[in-house]
């Protein structure tokens, strides 16, 4: 079994996903390396600009009873703090979660998701990837 510091499942935008362990992932620099799950010895170099997001996950399992965004209320929001999110990506995927800190301009941003009992962690959301992003009060 993969023992990792950060379990990530990246997305690409092409759709293709990659799942593994990363250590030398940083939001500011380009390039970074997964060590593959199903193959510890395959280490591939991820390149930030082909990415959707990389989502740091609990379990690398897949998860058969994740709720669809459509099982989103907005309770899921109650006694946090941070601005509430929904994203909207480009392939049309939703995700609702909280950040602390989004600017227009920046390559990314971390999202924390508003449902506690998914396998997201937290989620980097490179900022190209999406359609649109929209505050709550």
């Amino acid at each position: 079994m993969l023992k990792i510091e950060n379990k990530v499942v990246i997305r690409f935008r092409d759709r293709r996903i990659v799942k593994g362990g990363t250590h030398n992932f940083k939001p500011n620099r380009e390039i970074f390396h997964v060590t593959e799950a199903h193959d510890e010895k395959k280490i591939i170099e991820i390149s930030m600009s082909q990415l959707k997001a990389i989502f740091f996950v609990k379990t690398l399992e897949r998860n058969k009873d994740r709720r669809s965004p459509e099982d989103f209320s907005m309770e899921s929001f109650n006694n946090v703090i941070g601005r509430k999110v929904k994203i909207t990506f480009s392939d049309g995927e939703v995700m609702y979660g909280i950040i602390h800190g989004y600017t227009p301009h920046m390559k990314g941003f971390f999202i924390f998701p508003a449902d506690k009992e998914s396998n997201n962690e937290r989620a980097f959301v490179i900022r190209e990837s999406t359609v649109a992003v929209e505050t709550f009060s």
